[in-house]
């Protein structure tokens, strides 16, 4: 191994993610791993990393880091402001740090999380077959001010330069994505459920267990107990105050509320690049 960046400031949220940790949803452990799986995945490729190469995910900016070696590098996800060295950089390409560089993510113009992955990804532990972050079992290692970060001694290999601009992400102020029905989605009134599919909804807020977002209520046809059933990232939870909420990466496993609906795997990326007030519109797929 050897030492790859030194943490100055962590920013806003930041963790060490790789694709998650699968198969202990049913002792209470989710997945977590990367929130847009999209830009994870092109930022491995560009650096012809393996696909579950651990990397940083930083939300809305605020990060600074020193380089303790020279290494080649990438940051996919969001549109913002990178420096090296007060000199501006680009993402969705490769570039190289030298020892003593300062790299800095200032902000985000259009979505919310940032990848940065280093050529051959962060050296860390381990844990239930994943070396992903979930802070509130205490897995994974968190991200603080002063943190040495390491990665691994590479043979010289070959990588992209970067990534075409009609391959990026778009992360537009209001977006669509696709839905399924949930298992409680005829409990709400028709009412409810054609403005689940006809409505915008606006995001309000959230972290990596769940996204809020404030509209036209939805409403039961009657208030009851429901039994609690078994949630995923991308589950459409609604609270007795008529409110979506859609779960994220390190949402629980098993949750109480109605369940309306579920994001579409391959739209996931969407939802969790959402800046505070941008808006969502729901696609309600055939059965």
């Amino acid at each position: 191994m050897k030492p790859l960046l030194k943490i100055i400031r962590q920013g806003v949220y930041t963790s060490l993610q790789d694709s998650g940790r699968f198969g202990y949803r049913a002792i209470g452990i989710p997945v977590s791993g990367v929130m847009d799986r999209y830009s994870f995945e092109m930022g491995n490729k560009i650096l012809n990393n393996a696909p579950n190469t651990v990397c940083l995910e930083i939300f809305n900016g605020g990060f600074e880091a020193e380089a303790l070696s020279d290494h080649t590098y990438v940051i996919t996800g969001a549109d913002g402001d990178f420096f090296i060295n007060d000199v501006q950089l680009y993402g969705w390409k490769s570039f190289s740090l030298c020892k003593g560089d300062r790299l800095k993510i200032k902000g985000s113009h259009n979505g919310s999380i940032f990848y940065v992955i280093p050529q051959g990804g962060v050296a860390t532990e381990s844990i239930l077959q994943s070396r992903s972050t979930y802070p509130f079992a205490r897995i994974g290692e968190e991200i603080t001010q002063g943190r040495t970060l390491y990665g691994h001694e590479l043979e010289q290999t070959q990588f992209v330069r970067g990534l075409m601009p009609i391959h990026r992400p778009r992360f537009d102020y209001i977006v669509q994505v696709r839905i399924f029905k949930g298992p409680h989605f005829d409990h709400f009134t028709p009412a409810s459920r054609d403005r689940l599919s006809h409505s915008t909804f606006q995001y309000t807020g959230g972290n990596r267990m769940g996204y809020f977002f404030k509209g036209e209520k939805l409403n039961l046809i009657e208030n009851r107990e429901i039994i609690s059933e078994a949630t995923q990232f991308g589950t459409i939870q609604v609270p007795p105050n008529g409110n979506p909420i859609v779960l994220m990466a390190d949402a629980q496993t098993v949750g109480g509320y109605p369940i309306i609906g579920t994001v579409h795997e391959d739209d996931l990326f969407k939802v969790a690049q959402l800046r505070t007030f941008n808006k969502i519109q729901f696609r309600l797929m055939e059965d």
